[in-house]
């Protein structure tokens, strides 16, 4: 006669109930998560940075172009282009190798500022296809009972916005008031033409920084749930609390000597692991979209900052050993200081936000290692994990180069590379009696 025993018994005690109504929490969540896109939506579409039109169809946002924001684009990017040229054709009594500098300048802010207006309207699909990932992750992570405990996020996003416009807002006043009071000979398009690629670019890198941050807080939250998967050897997911399915049934056969395990926990485990890679590929996905989607932007507006802060760099040395009137004011050397500086936090802000994803990342798969090594006993089911160990998430520009601090060490040696350049050229090259090293200053009166 056999006999059915319980190998290990689990009680219904030990699954604890939430203390809300989990049913709820992930639409909740969700439909927060929608408004918050939604607002940063409009807020970067003041700038040109985002498509014309976030309308809701049926359950879910969808970005699409417009053709009045695509007219609007073209308008702006011809008019910058048409400033480009036209600086080409002011006189100007500066060195030749400041006016080559400041020529250097121009196109390269041109450049990026194109990327930074036209590559969002031409991928409206891809941003939809974003935020359906943040969507979809939030929705399986919440069931799950790991959710977003950092409350409110439409605050932190409007300090930071508020806090990046201030900035520059604050610096475009300061360059405008040395620029018409103190010069007092420049043209306001030629003004703008120098003001208008930094704010865009600034505010798009920004926007990156957003997205990309965003998706930090997923792996964040990732991270929690395999750590507790790996810890506890079990996932507590809020449909299915009142489920006993870890208990192993054993037949005891009184013929047979040996155990048959009916309902081995190897299959429950193996449903455990498939759930939880099926959340890390569409977070890994999600990191590779969010990269394509910046590509563009990464590449031109770091070849811009290179270009435009090795050449302040020339700017303040000018100021530093040339004598007289030739100089650049005090000012001017506020100013250039000032471009620096904003330059160089935008250099780092991204690298700094891409390698906080890269860790959690590296710390995932991590994870992931530990679990194959833990059901190596099966090898079908340690087949499952192994494709995903050579899974990580990094940012590049393109893949011309990776965003990271590895990055930083290249663009500093390369901006001194040029810098001595420039000044050797300054040296080879030197100015005439009449010519002056002012960046902003033209169309001078002769003498």
């Amino acid at each position: 006669m056999s006999k059915w025993i319980s190998k290990r018994k689990v009680s219904i005690i030990n699954l604890a109930m939430p203390s809300k109504p989990v049913v709820t929490q992930p639409t909740i969540g969700e439909f927060g998560f929608e408004q918050l896109f939604h607002f940063t939506f409009k807020c970067f579409r003041l700038f040109a940075l985002t498509p014309g039109q976030m309308v809701k169809q049926k359950d879910r946002y969808v970005v699409r172009s417009t053709r009045w924001m695509i007219l609007i684009v073209l308008l702006l990017v011809l008019a910058a282009w048409i400033a480009l040229v036209e600086t080409f054709f002011v006189e100007s009594r500066t060195a030749l190798i400041t006016g080559i500098a400041n020529h250097i300048q121009f196109i390269m802010n041109t450049i990026a500022l194109t990327a930074a207006w036209v590559v969002p309207q031409l991928k409206p699909d891809e941003l939809s296809s974003i935020l359906d990932g943040f969507l979809i992750i939030d929705r399986e992570l919440s069931n799950y009972n790991v959710h977003d405990t950092a409350g409110s996020k439409r605050m932190p996003f409007l300090f930071r916005f508020g806090s990046v416009l201030l900035a520059l807002s604050s610096f475009t006043i300061y360059d405008g008031f040395v620029s018409f009071v103190k010069l007092s000979t420049i043209e306001v398009w030629y003004w703008l033409s120098h003001q208008i690629p930094f704010v865009i670019y600034a505010m798009a890198f920004f926007h990156a920084y957003v997205l990309i941050s965003w998706l930090h807080a997923r792996f964040r939250r990732l991270n929690t749930l395999v750590e507790q998967y790996y810890r506890q050897g079990q996932m507590f997911a809020s449909e299915r609390q009142t489920i006993i399915s870890f208990a192993t049934l054993i037949k005891l056969d009184e013929e047979t000597p040996g155990h048959e395990d009916i309902h081995p926990v190897g299959r429950r485990e193996m449903f455990d692991d498939l759930q939880i890679l099926a959340i890390v590929s569409r977070t890994i996905d999600l990191g590779q979209k969010i990269e394509a989607y910046f590509g563009p932007l990464f590449l031109t507006v770091y070849t811009a900052l290179f270009s435009v802060t090795t050449i302040q760099s020339y700017y303040c040395y000018l100021h530093l050993t040339t004598k007289g009137a030739e100089g650049l004011s005090i000012e001017s050397l506020i100013l250039s200081g000032g471009i620096i500086l904003f330059n160089g936090i935008a250099i780092v802000a991204l690298p700094y936000i891409c390698e906080q994803v890269e860790s959690e990342s590296k710390l995932l798969m991590s994870y992931l290692s530990k679990l194959s090594m833990k059901h190596g006993q099966v090898a079908q089911h340690s087949s499952i994990w192994f494709p995903n160990l050579i899974s990580s998430v990094r940012f590049s520009a393109l893949g011309f180069f990776t965003i990271n601090y590895n990055m930083l060490s290249g663009l500093v040696a390369g901006m001194v590379t040029y810098l001595i350049i420039f000044i050797q050229f300054n040296s080879m090259v030197p100015a005439e009696k009449g010519d002056i090293h002012q960046t902003r200053k033209h169309s001078m009166p002769n003498d």
